[in-house]
């Protein structure tokens, strides 16, 4: 499954199935763009993980409604329920671990 985007009117849809990673970030972080890298090389290597990129900077509603105070952001979903919330960076091998966690 491709990374999709999502905006204030498909992000429930987008994270009501299944599990899901959504990424907040901003287009002008420097460690968002890092994280983008490897949640690519994450979906290219687990292509049945569910990634979903919310842009805090296009839709500054979000930061409100998730409480988003820093970017990245990264909010874990299993079945549209939100379990758990990572602030910053995240190594491939941590991220990797956090997907092992909820999938198997």
């Amino acid at each position: 499954m491709a990374i999709q985007s999502a905006t204030p009117e498909t992000f429930d849809e987008l994270t009501k199935e299944g599990f899901v990673i959504a990424d907040f970030f901003s287009s002008t972080c420097v460690p968002c763009k890092m994280l983008s890298q490897v949640l690519e090389d994450i979906e290219a290597e687990l292509p049945f993980v569910n990634i979903v990129k919310v842009n805090t900077t296009d839709y500054p509603e979000f930061n409100d409604r998730f409480r988003i105070r820093a970017v990245p952001t990264i909010l874990f979903y299993q079945n549209g329920e939100q379990k758990e919330k990572h602030i910053g960076m995240m190594a491939p091998e941590e991220l990797k671990e956090k997907i092992k966690n909820y999938l198997y």
